[in-house]
């Protein structure tokens, strides 16, 4: 029953915030794209999916004002917004199917050369669906008007995507999300 419950409270979550939900979706998408080019099974691609629409419930917990700031956070206010990975862990740690999904959740901020949040996990110590989330979270970033710029071109993804494969994010994942942007495949 806690887990219905659970999912329940979340579903509540998105429909107080638009913009979260539908970013929810368009990772889903790309995520679940990539994972299936890279030979994930149905169920893993189900799971995958779950793990990207979810990944950034834990910005429910921000305050609205922090994410609805037309222009750059400030330092104060991005270590604000960076502890929406911990959030999001714990709102899906107690959900019993959700491991993976939490686990994701909690990383998907991380790269590859340790660099990202919060952890600094680097390599493959980095969940591999939190690797997929990643690449798929960052594209459909910058692919989308945010509240503080206007949306940015797939050439300026492809650009960041393959001029940091391997250093921020994983080369196959890096990879496969380039073939799949240039053949419009990306679901975004």
């Amino acid at each position: 029953m806690r887990d219905w419950e659970s999912l329940f409270s979340m579903i509540g979550l998105f429909k107080a915030n638009e913009a979260l939900l539908y970013h929810g979706r368009r990772v889903a998408g790309f995520a679940c794209a990539i994972a299936e080019r890279m030979g994930y099974c149905r169920e893993g691609i189900e799971c995958i999916g779950l793990a990207a629409f979810l990944h950034d419930i834990g910005k429910t917990e921000l305050p609205a004002v922090i994410l609805n700031k037309p222009s750059i956070l400030d330092k104060k206010e991005m270590s604000v917004v960076r502890r929406h990975p911990q959030y999001g862990y714990g709102l899906l740690q107690d959900i019993r199917s959700g491991s993976v999904i939490a686990d994701v959740a909690l990383q998907h901020h991380e790269r590859m050369d340790g660099s990202g949040y919060p952890l600094g996990v680097k390599g493959k110590d980095i969940h591999p669906v939190a690797r997929i989330i990643a690449v798929a979270d960052v594209v459909e970033a910058m692919v989308t008007a945010q509240v503080y710029r206007p949306a940015l071109t797939f050439k300026d993804a492809v650009r960041e995507i393959s001029g940091k494969s391997g250093l921020l994010y994983d080369p196959q994942v890096a990879e496969i999300s380039l073939e799949l942007i240039e053949k419009n495949e990306t679901h975004l």
